[in-house]
């Protein structure tokens, strides 16, 4: 008859892993269950942030990592574009309003599918200690 499989079973996962600790948080919904004999599949579209380049391709490479050992499909990385966002003030508190500091702060994106999902892609990305300050979303 019908059984019910532990693959995915979320319509919605996201996890996120920023500065105060390598903390992962996992929220998953429920959803339908899978046709008798077979795992559901989908994709996961993960999109990583982060501040500093560095760490944001050490994560590139575990998740990457993660789905060759795990034998799903993937696309990507795809370097978004880098935001930049730009804050100007005055150098002097009172005046020579000409003389100003800028200051920078560049937000580095990657955009990561996998494909053919299982339950052990799940698994190990929910395992991984992705280093500090890199902000993750998943969409399912």
């Amino acid at each position: 008859g019908r059984r019910e499989t532990a693959a995915l079973r979320g319509d919605a996962l996201a996890f996120s892993c920023r500065e105060r600790g390598n903390q992962v948080l996992v929220a998953a919904a429920a959803s339908e269950t899978a046709e008798a004999g077979t795992e559901a599949r989908s994709t996961l579209r993960i999109k990583l942030k982060c501040y500093s380049a560095e760490p944001l391709t050490e994560a590139v490479e575990a998740i990457l990592d993660v789905a060759y050992r795990t034998g799903c499909d993937k696309t990507g990385p795809a370097y978004l574009p880098t935001r930049r966002r730009k804050y100007t003030i005055l150098k002097s508190p009172h005046v020579n309003k000409d003389s100003r500091e800028q200051f920078e702060m560049r937000t580095h994106q990657r955009l990561i599918d996998l494909k053919n999902v299982s339950a052990q892609t799940i698994d190990g990305l929910m395992a991984l200690d992705l280093p500090a300050g890199v902000d993750v979303e998943v969409k399912l």
